[in-house]
């Protein structure tokens, strides 16, 4: 399935922090298992792994988060499996996805501002717009 991103500009991307607190990630888990939705199960157990294993960790006011950043493309087509509907995620099977189709999920999330649909995950962007061949100048 190709998902249009609605930028103006095809050549963009930009840097996010991806952070979480694993234990707020496994109480999300838990809940979303009992709650049946296999798809938001999936992704937070897919972040919560990638953030464990290329992460980073800090402690910050005496807790610590996972981090890492992640550079996501904007205004580009998504490409994800043709059986997804990623207005559905908290119903949908992502247990056949790659790791990039995981990733790619996570950014047509993050880019679109619903950074609340991954669940106890913060995806804030820390860069401005590269390569744009928009003629806007970010800033």
């Amino acid at each position: 399935m190709k998902i249009r991103i609605d930028f103006v500009t095809n050549s963009s991307s930009a840097s996010f922090v991806l952070t979480a607190r694993e234990e707020v990630l496994d109480i999300k888990i838990d809940n979303f298992t009992k709650m049946g939705k296999p798809g938001v199960v999936q992704l937070l157990k897919f972040v919560k792994d990638e953030l464990k294993r290329e992460g980073n960790k800090v402690s910050i006011g005496g807790e610590e988060y996972y981090f890492t950043v992640k550079e996501f493309r904007l205004g580009k087509t998504l490409i994800l499996n043709g059986e997804v509907d990623p207005e559905a995620v908290s119903e949908t099977d992502f247990s056949q996805f790659s790791d990039d189709e995981m990733w790619g999920l996570i950014n047509w999330i993050a880019v679109r501002g619903k950074s609340e649909d991954l669940y106890g995950v913060g995806a804030t962007q820390i860069t401005d717009i590269t390569n744009c061949s928009c003629g806007h100048i970010p800033g």
